[in-house]
């Protein structure tokens, strides 16, 4: 029986114009089967990137399969695409280390799960805690190691440039009690990404379940 944790999906929106856009061209390029038209049409292939969970030093490496799935609304070039992709892994692992994966276990600061995500984000993860992190079953978790960690990546981009980022992903982790006995949840959903001068790509709304794997 899947244990979930929020009653319902939650997400946020700032109010700037690259929401809407972003949903709606993703929604409609999937729907139509859409691929972006740059000079080398075939897929992004996968890139990794972050390695397993601090907590669990000798564990296999898992790392983050990370691609780009769609670009819509004009051509990105191959050399910006590579970037844009290693960019958005980067800030999606720092999530996930940060809320779930890293840090010491038994384990209650969490003060820094939320630091990709702008201002009216951050407020509203943290009131979304029990979805958006560990920070609820910190003290009673002994250890946490990574399972699986995907990032599927569809972008919206405005003359040679990506103008947002909407993010599906899937994180699998195992939560080990004070016996030893583990847990298998999974996280998943969409986080929807704009571009901040200064803060780089940052989480502005998101569309996030959680329950067992």
């Amino acid at each position: 029986m899947t244990a979930v944790w929020s009653p319902r999906p939650t997400m946020i929106r700032t109010p700037t114009l690259v929401a809407p856009v972003v949903a709606l061209t993703v929604v409609a390029a999937v729907a139509a089967g859409c691929s972006d038209d740059s000079d080398d049409p075939g897929p992004d292939g996968p890139t990794s990137t972050s390695a397993a969970s601090p907590s669990t030093p000798t564990a296999a490496p898992v790392t983050t399969d990370v691609t780009i799935r769609t670009v819509t609304g004009g051509r990105l070039p191959r050399a910006d695409r590579d970037q844009l992709r290693d960019k958005i892994g980067e800030t999606v692992d720092e999530w996930f280390d940060a809320a779930y994966l890293g840090g010491d276990y038994p384990r209650t600061d969490f003060d820094d799960a939320f630091g990709v995500f702008t201002p009216r984000a951050r407020a509203e993860a943290v009131r979304d805690t029990r979805l958006m992190s560990n920070a609820a079953v910190g003290t009673t978790t002994f250890g946490v190691r990574a399972l699986a960690r995907r990032v599927r990546i569809d972008v919206l981009a405005d003359s040679g440039r990506a103008a947002g980022v909407t993010v599906q992903f899937r994180l699998g982790m195992a939560r080990a009690g004070d016996t030893g006995a583990e847990r298998e949840e999974r996280v998943s959903g969409h986080l929807y990404l704009t571009y901040v001068a200064g803060d780089g790509w940052s989480v502005f709304g998101y569309d996030v379940r959680r329950g067992d794997l």
